[in-house]
């Protein structure tokens, strides 16, 4: 049973960040909820920074994997500091977002929101098939807020406020804070004291580098032309550029497929393991090529040749896209162990072991991603409020344990599919129902329909794939005899 807590701290105000607010106040049981969002409005990774053109700042660190790094804090609290590119930047913060013009959600809406809060009946505006129920990500972000505002919650969110460190001394948890205020000029440090600490800002931010041979060398002879698909906004800068991109998720897939309508043709799609749903059939395009794994890169001056595992090779690249998805990074919490790509010491990737009133919402990589943070929101909150027990210490290693045994470190530790039944059903019997005369959110078992909706729905987005490829096909077939029109006119001339 957790100690009586009363004074509870959220870490993000994105779709995690929201629907743990909101299964916190459903208890009824604390006096103080506070959020923290270091962006200026809420929505996590769907606010759009589309107007903007981030660059990596470093590109050694991230691949190295030393990227968001603390920074210095003032000596004596509180404390007004200048605003400087390292501290504000949101390049060097990595605090810019994934959104590009056209982006949507990759699941149907039904199985996108929460349990009590559908989406609003809206299609993505014409960016898609209108009868595919995918929604634009300003929609997903509207939504995210509209939860915050219904109930009342924008109160308890600090907007522009970044949680730069926090510390647990005794049986509290002191959390050092920083403002950007209004103007630009400068920074506001002060500390607040909690009775527990929710983490829910996700894993969305620092992006993930295969470690090529030649990358970093390449990158340095040909500035700008190693990016990841966190920094895509939109074909148009490749326009007439040879590009190779790495990575099969649904993000890598769709900005490949964009950028090939106005690339040098072909796009080259290196691609390690087919996706396990929809294998390369995204890439089965015109105007694109499948290339195995990346061996090497040249490092030479003046070259810019990519190397594949098959002994083929690309030369004269442009831009080389990294699709390859994100690397936690928690810099304000020192005293957790990242390695793998997961976070060493949870049980049920929610509750730090050895001190549950830290906990964790969004921490992995699911498929159903809006449940399985509602799933996780309840059993915090039931918890904090102590109305259930957690099992010892002694089982909640041995939980750990046997998942490195069974699915293996790394990303597969962290990723719920393909046992979503399992894991959905084990927080809800830890959960158990609302407290009686409270408002508390009651989950729902399984349902199996859900994975009928989810087949579906990459069956229609498949289809769309393939229609779209059809349609490119026939664009290539006039443009072949449009040029072999011109040639005879110009043979004929001669």
């Amino acid at each position: 049973m957790a100690p009586t807590i009363a004074r509870i701290a959220v870490v993000g105000a994105g779709p995690a960040g929201a629907i743990t607010v909101d299964a916190l106040t459903s208890e009824g049981k604390f006096d103080t909820i506070r959020v923290f969002e270091r962006r200026e409005k809420a929505g996590g990774i769907w606010v759009s920074d589309a107007h903007e053109q981030p660059q990596l700042p470093s590109l050694r660190d991230l691949v190295e994997q030393k990227a968001d790094r603390p920074i210095p804090i003032p000596p004596v609290l509180p404390a007004f500091t200048r605003q400087t590119h390292e501290v504000n930047g949101k390049e060097y913060r990595y605090t810019y977002t994934p959104v590009y013009p056209g982006m949507i959600s990759n699941i149907d809406e039904r199985i996108m929101s929460y349990t009590q809060e559908p989406f609003p009946v809206v299609n993505s505006g014409g960016v898609i098939d209108p009868h595919i129920p995918f929604r634009d990500s300003e929609v997903i972000r509207e939504w995210v807020e509209s939860l915050l505002d219904r109930k009342g919650y924008r109160q308890l969110v600090e907007y522009n406020t970044t949680v730069e460190l926090a510390e647990k001394r005794g049986d509290e948890w002191i959390l050092t804070l920083r403002k950007a205020l209004p103007g630009g000029a400068h920074n506001y440090w002060w500390q607040e004291t909690f009775d527990a600490l929710v983490v829910a800002s996700g894993h969305y931010s620092v992006p993930r580098f295969s470690d090529v041979p030649g990358l970093l060398e390449f990158d340095a002879n040909n500035p700008g032309a190693v990016e990841h698909s966190k920094i895509y906004r939109g074909p148009e800068r490749y326009r007439g550029k040879t590009v190779v991109t790495v990575g099969a998720s649904v993000s890598a897939t769709d900005i490949a497929r964009a950028i090939a309508a106005v690339s040098k043709s072909p796009v080259y799609a290196s691609v390690r393991t087919a996706h396990r749903k929809y294998g390369v059939i995204p890439f089965e395009h015109p105007r694109m090529v499948v290339k195995p794994t990346i061996v090497r890169v040249s490092t030479e001056p003046g070259t810019r040749t990519v190397y594949f595992s098959d002994g083929t090779e690309v030369r004269d690249v442009d831009y080389i896209i990294f699709g390859t998805g994100y690397d936690f990074s928690l810099p304000f919490l020192p005293t957790v162990q990242i390695a793998n790509r997961r976070i060493l010491g949870t049980y049920e990737h929610v509750f730090k072991q050895e001190d549950p009133t830290l906990a964790f919402v969004g921490g992995v990589s699911a498929g159903f991603t809006f449940l399985v943070f509602e799933w996780q929101a309840v059993v915090v909150a039931r918890f904090l409020a102590g109305r259930i027990q957690l099992p010892s210490l002694q089982e909640q290693k041995k939980w750990e344990a046997n998942r490195l045994d069974r699915v293996g470190d790394g990303q597969p530790f962290f990723k719920v599919a393909p046992h979503f039944e399992e894991y959905f059903e084990t927080l809800r019997a830890l959960a158990g129902e609302p407290a009686s005369g409270t408002n508390g959110r009651r989950l729902p078992k399984w349902n199996p329909a859900w994975l009928d909706v989810a087949d579906q729905t990459m069956a229609k987005r498949i289809a769309r794939w393939q229609a779209l490829s059809l349609l490119a096909a026939q664009e290539v077939v006039k443009e072949e005899a449009q040029k072999n029109r011109e040639g005879r006119e110009g043979q004929a001339r001669l």
